[in-house]
């Protein structure tokens, strides 16, 4: 989703007016602390997919870790507007990741009704560390990833209300960045 808002971000723009130029005027304080949580959440991917235990077996902890840096940059930044959306966004995704082990619950159903049959599959035999299929025991369903974007949008994905939040925070940010609003 955050592809989609990002490009959606830049069209919307400059069709009212804005100018790309001015994204540079743009400042992200504590960039490094979202770069960093980055970084450990696909280092975690990297390393769980290539089999290692520690990571496999830790990865509730590495989300937490993730999602503390993730919350240093994103407060750092509460001057912003967008970023309070954003930050929501990011809440919600973190209570229902931590409820549930450290994995993001996933519809089976929405995978399955978004064409993503390799991903269901790969969800549903545990080679995604990073999700796990909704279940009878799973809490905050109506937080998961329940959403789909069926096979006919290029690029099919099931998502979470936290997504939404963090795509719409991520579109006014540009907004205001392209329009010269800074706040």
């Amino acid at each position: 989703m955050l592809v989609e808002s990002l490009g959606g971000g830049l069209l919307v723009g400059k069709v009212r007016g804005g100018k790309f130029s001015n994204i540079s005027s743009g400042e992200i304080r504590g960039w490094y602390f979202i770069g960093a949580s980055f970084l450990v959440e696909f280092s975690a991917v990297y390393f769980a997919s290539k089999g290692v235990s520690i990571i496999i077996d830790g990865i509730p902890f590495i989300h937490l870790l993730s999602y503390i840096l993730l919350f240093f940059g994103l407060f750092m930044n509460f001057d912003k507007y967008a970023f309070w959306i954003i930050t929501v966004g990011v809440l919600l995704n973190f209570i229902v990741i931590m409820a549930n082990g450290g994995q993001m619950p996933i519809s089976h159903e929405a995978l399955i009704s978004s064409g993503l049959f390799e991903n269901a599959a790969a969800i549903a035999q545990g080679r995604i560390v990073t999700h796990t299929v909704i279940n009878e025991t799973t809490k905050f369903k109506f937080l998961a990833d329940i959403l789909a974007l069926p096979k006919f949008y290029p690029r099919p994905k099931v998502y979470s209300i936290g997504d939404i939040f963090m795509a719409v925070g991520v579109f006014i940010y540009i907004q205001q960045l392209m329009l010269g609003k800074s706040k």
